[in-house]
């Protein structure tokens, strides 16, 4: 199978197969970071838990905005296939992490994310809603010409789709990828201000059920095994 989580100058792409279905996935630890700083630094300094697993890429999200708990973040770490990734599941506990883990976090959950449709990952800010879907199909369809929409009316912007496995209460995760808050900003401005491409995103509503959450994140590559 060929490898669809390619690193380059720290631009993560996950291509979609011939049959337009995309590959990949992503283990991710969510957690109440004492310092987030610090645990953030921590981690790149201390990649030992990374190699343990054989992850390609690893990085953070930080919640910014729409906070449920203070120091609320995740540490995601992506693989090839999702069955590289729930094997890798396995091969390291966070609950019984070192001593020096369990001073900067709290673990909250764990879950794996695969991507439904394909998108280039290029950390930045990012809008993140947590979705309940009625027609996952669907929604996805709707996302995927929204986002070429936007391309097309010159927005910087990569939309992602997920689904959650063994992921508990979780809900479908919808991620919007920016540069800046400024690109994010001026898509609402946008919408706001009738854009031609906003009678997209009022359609692909009849899809949700319940927005469970919304958050802003700023998000970064931190590990990378090249």
């Amino acid at each position: 199978m060929k490898k669809l989580l390619t690193l380059s100058l720290l631009s993560l792409s996950v291509y979609s197969v011939s049959d337009g279905h995309p590959e990949g996935a992503f283990n991710t630890l969510f957690v109440k970071a004492a310092d987030v700083d610090r645990y953030v630094t921590y981690m790149k300094n201390n990649p030992a838990v990374f190699e343990q697993t054989g992850v390609d890429v690893a990085g953070v999200c930080v919640t910014t905005s729409g906070q449920s708990y203070p120091g609320q973040m995740f540490v995601w770490n992506a693989f090839p296939s999702a069955e590289v990734a729930m094997d890798a599941s396995t091969l390291y506990d966070p609950f019984k992490a070192t001593s020096s883990f369990q001073r900067l976090r709290e673990p909250m959950f764990t879950a794996t994310f695969v991507p439904l449709k394909g998108f280039e990952l290029d950390p930045g800010f990012e809008r993140v809603w947590k979705v309940r879907l009625n027609d996952w199909k669907s929604y996805v369809a709707a996302m995927t010409k929204l986002e070429k929409a936007q391309q097309d009316a010159g927005h910087n912007v990569q939309i992602g789709v997920f689904a959650p496995i063994g992921g508990g209460t979780e809900a479908f995760h919808l991620r919007t990828i920016h540069k800046n808050g400024a690109d994010a900003g001026r898509i609402i401005d946008e919408y706001l201000a009738g854009a031609s491409w906003a009678p997209l995103w009022d359609e692909a509503q009849q899809y949700v059920d319940e927005v469970v959450e919304e958050t802003v994140e700023q998000c970064q590559i931190i590990y990378s095994s090249e």
